[in-house]
């Protein structure tokens, strides 16, 4: 069970498989580009932390991440 990844995987892609291929995104197109231009992995754990009651909708912490700079 499992997938044997031999390239590279596009952000928020889900692959399964041998090989591995792309079945689905998790997100839209839009909320990718997005998540991507906040840089939400390079936040303080403390932001990160201020953020966490935000992680079950993906659209309300990208607008508090956006609105917090």
């Amino acid at each position: 069970m499992g997938a044997v990844v031999t390239k590279d995987v596009p952000p928020y892609a889900i692959v399964c498989g041998n090989p591995a291929r792309v079945i689905r995104y998790r997100f839209s197109d839009d909320v990718i580009h997005r998540l991507e231009k906040i840089c939400w992995w390079n936040y303080s754990l403390k932001k990160i932390d201020g953020l966490a009651n935000f992680a079950d909708n993906v659209e309300e912490f990208i607008k508090k991440a956006e609105d917090s700079g």
